[in-house]
Parts: C-alpha cells; structure tokens; sequence
C-alpha cells in the first residue's frame, strides 16, 4: 500500500463543527436584531471560514465593520466551540484503526492555533500533528502547510492521503503531490464563490460519500 500517512482537513471532514458555528453566527444575528438563518444555509458556508460566515449574515456590511461583525462572531463561537461539535460518526473507529497499525496522522487546517487547540483540548484525539492556518504565512490550497504535515510524520508527500470537503483541501493536497480524497458530507460550498465545487471534489483520486466508508476503506489498506 503506498499510503502510508493520513492527514485530515478538520472542519467538515474530520469532525462535524456546524452546529456550534450555526448557534453563534445565530446569536450575533439576534444580538444585531436580525432573524435567524437556516442551518443548512450556514452549513455550507462553514469550510469557507469564519469572514465568509459573517458575509453571509450580514451582506450590507463592509470593510472594518465588517470585521468587526466577524470577530464578534468568532468570539461567541469561541465560548461554545464543542457544545455540539464531535466526530463524524464511525471516524472513531477508523482513527482506532490507524493508531493500531501505527499508521501516523494529523490535521491540516485553515482554523486558527487558538480555536484549534481550544477545540480539540476537549476531544480525546491524538494526532501526531497539527498544522494550523497560521503556522506559517501560507495557507491552503498552498502547498507548504502539506509539507510541514508529511515532514512532521516522517513520510514523503506521495505517500500520504489528504482529506478534505473543501476545494481548497483537493488543491493543497495535489499542489502538494499527495493522494486525495474528497468528504462529499461535508460542508461543500455551494455559492458563487466556488461555483465549481463539486467538479473539483469529484476529481480527488478518492470520493468518499459517508464517513463509514472512510473507515471502511482504512480497513481494507490496513489491517
């Protein structure tokens, strides 16, 4: 088997963060004297960051005002980030599978250090490592968040598989000459601003429509 690594983008792949993120984007809405939004239009937005959420709820704002929406937003987030947030179900076991066979994993992710480690803090996870959006000055879908993952894992990027529901996730992961493989159940953004999503997921070298059949497929590669 070539893969010998597993990194995962964490919001909407690994773990299943929308109902925190819908409470709080709802309740900056309230506190603004605005009506709630639907939870399923917040989901879809989740993996496009928290500015892109705020974009949603408040259109007519720009610029500092803006922002300033946005980190009021964050910060209720923040205070209620694992009221509801955990694992995709059957994800447990798949993790349980490559802790077993010793198979290294990690997450790659556009969330901050801070709410990242805020939020697995209390999930009993144990990656090997943790790559964050602001680790380094690059971002995905560049590539050198990817590599610092697969250099920290003792791997070469070939031999591992990046996970991710996002179109970015597939890009990082090819810019980096990984395997990738595209969470269909996650929170794919379905707006104009990647208007081209599913066309991009759909070309990862793995599509995955549950969670189980990841774990499945950890399965049959290694055990």
């Amino acid at each position: 088997m070539s893969i010998q690594c597993i990194l995962f983008d964490l919001d909407g792949t690994l773990m299943d963060t929308s109902l925190d993120f819908a409470y709080a984007l709802n309740q900056t809405l309230s506190r603004a004297g605005k009506p709630p939004l639907p939870y399923d239009q917040i989901r879809q937005t989740v993996s496009s960051g928290g500015l892109a959420m705020t974009q949603l709820a408040f259109p007519e704002l720009k610029g500092d005002a803006l922002l300033t929406k946005r980190d009021e937003f964050i910060q209720i987030y923040q205070q209620n980030i694992a009221q509801h947030t955990q694992l995709f179900p059957t994800l447990a076991s798949g993790l349980g599978i490559l802790e077993k066979k010793q198979i290294p994993w990690g997450i790659v992710t556009n969330k901050p250090t801070y709410l990242t480690e805020h939020l697995l803090a209390q999930c009993p996870l144990s990656p090997k490592v943790v790559i964050c959006g602001d680790t380094l000055p690059q971002k995905k879908p560049d590539p050198a968040p990817m590599l610092l993952a697969a250099e920290q894992c003792q791997v070469e990027p070939e031999h591992c598989l990046y996970l991710g529901d996002h179109p970015r996730d597939i890009e990082a992961g090819k810019n980096a000459n990984m395997k990738t493989g595209a969470a269909l159940f996650g929170f794919i953004p379905q707006d104009c601003h990647f208007p081209n999503a599913m066309e991009v997921l759909m070309n990862a070298d793995y599509v995955f429509h549950t969670p189980l059949e990841i774990t499945h497929f950890f399965q049959q590669a290694f055990e």
